[in-house]
């Protein structure tokens, strides 16, 4: 898998990277097809109201999901986004696997 990571009105932060390539290591246990990941982290620069934001785009064979969640600290939002990706991933295993 091809793992692609920017950021945008910040830097990558080291323990950042670190959590999503482990993230990324265990979609694989639920789907050895994927091709490339994709990930988008968005730092908010709203003096008011700063959110997080992660954007994943995981490519499969015959598809694409794209998943995109928004918290209040980063940590927090590449979780979110890691977990609806995992049940993306689950739910396209499974109509896969359907005759």
């Amino acid at each position: 898998m091809n793992i692609e990571i920017q950021a945008q009105h910040s830097d990558v932060h080291p323990r950042w990277r670190g959590i999503i390539e482990r993230r990324a290591q265990k979609l694989l246990e639920f789907c050895k097809d994927i091709l490339h990941l994709h990930v988008t982290l968005v730092h908010s620069t709203h003096h008011l109201s700063g959110s997080e934001e992660v954007r994943l785009l995981a490519t499969v064979p015959h598809t694409t999901l794209r998943v995109q969640k928004v918290a209040a600290g980063m940590g927090d939002a590449i979780h979110a986004a890691f977990s609806a990706l995992e049940r993306e991933l689950q739910t396209f295993v499974e109509r896969r696997r359907r005759p």
